[in-house]
């Protein structure tokens, strides 16, 4: 999508997440850091004086009527995303989107059509899956280690007190989305990665632990999968246990092994000897691990960077986003209503 030698001029609109963009764009080769967006201006000051070449703008119209971009990162609060990557997608930029690509269905939906208007490239920055823990986990399912998976289950426990404190928007009254698809969004998309399509929801939540934010904040979402797997997220928002560091807990079986977290089995070790000769005995191996010198957010700014570069669609894509968005709020309706539910399609 470049020519050769020629740098991307690029953008990052919230320089909260958004930090962790700025770095990975600064470093890349390919990529000139041209300008920075926040409404903050103490926040936009400090990051102008650490890197001064880069314009600094308070609003996104402004910047897009005076920069010429060919990439920009959208960093902004969630119900942001649509509005904003749309119009840097109609300025003629590719465009990165930090999770969950939208709030809503309607949003998504503006959003992926938006993109396939402008014939430019949209990217969600589900960056987990360009996590070290999380590639080891896909490389051994690619392996075939497992066999046919027929069980995902990811299980997020997290303490929102210093974000809530520290990030207010996070527990906005007027912008309110459950667990399941703010930080949950994380796990359902991990989940989709390791087990396929969401094909149906069910749902359960309470709004017990933090009276104070807008939607439910504890959410189980049980998942029909496409290959015919069970899929399961739980999503808190006030686990004691992730005060400190946030518990993404992982298990996944298959008709020839199992992970648990950072522990594999695969009856493959086994030369054939029968399941129930070996299982017993719990013959776990670590996960084998996947070398990587980039923390999991400037990897994601590298693949996106590479694909503008060598011309190929980045992903995970922004229908690959909305699919996400798709089935967290399959869940959220499911808990709702008490039914099933179908995710809205993309």
């Amino acid at each position: 999508m470049s020519q050769p030698n020629t740098l991307l001029r690029a953008a990052v609109v919230g320089l909260g997440i958004g930090r962790f963009h700025v770095e990975a764009y600064a470093a890349n080769p390919h990529v000139e850091l041209a300008a920075l967006c926040d409404a903050n201006p103490e926040r936009l000051g400090s990051f102008l004086r650490q890197y001064p070449s880069a314009k600094g703008y308070a609003e996104l119209g402004e910047m897009l009527s005076r920069e010429t971009l060919d990439l920009v990162s959208i960093c902004t609060p969630d119900w942001m995303h649509a509005d904003m990557g749309i119009a840097a997608l109609q300025a003629g930029a590719h465009v990165v989107s930090t999770k969950p690509l939208t709030t809503t269905i309607d949003d998504a939906r503006r959003f992926v059509a938006a993109a396939e208007a402008s014939g430019r490239y949209l990217m969600a920055a589900h960056e987990r899956r360009f996590h070290p823990r999380y590639r080891a986990m896909r490389r051994v399912l690619d392996e075939g280690l497992l066999g046919q998976l027929f069980y995902v289950e990811l299980d997020y426990f997290t303490h929102k007190g210093r974000q809530f404190h520290n990030t207010p928007w996070y527990k906005s009254a007027e912008h309110p989305r459950a667990a399941i698809l703010g930080t949950g969004a994380h796990a359902v998309d991990l989940m989709r990665w390791f087990g396929g399509e969401v094909e149906e929801a069910w749902g359960t939540a309470n709004h017990i632990a933090w009276p104070d934010f807008p939607d439910d904040d504890c959410m189980v979402g049980v998942f029909k999968l496409a290959g015919g797997a069970i899929g399961k997220v739980t999503q808190t928002y006030a686990s004691i246990r992730g005060a400190g560091e946030p518990d993404l807990r992982v298990t996944l079986h298959g008709t020839k092994g199992s992970i648990e977290d950072e522990k594999l089995f695969s009856l493959d070790w086994f030369g054939g000897v029968p399941a129930m000769e070996v299982a017993g005995r719990k013959p776990w191996r670590e996960v084998p691990p996947v070398q990587q010198d980039r923390v999991s957010h400037h990897a994601q700014i590298d693949h996106f960077v590479s694909c503008l570069v060598e011309g190929r669609p980045p992903q995970p894509d922004g229908r690959e986003g909305a699919r996400t968005v798709a089935a967290c709020l399959a869940a959220v309706d499911a808990a709702r209503t008490g039914q099933p539910v179908r995710p809205a399609s993309f």
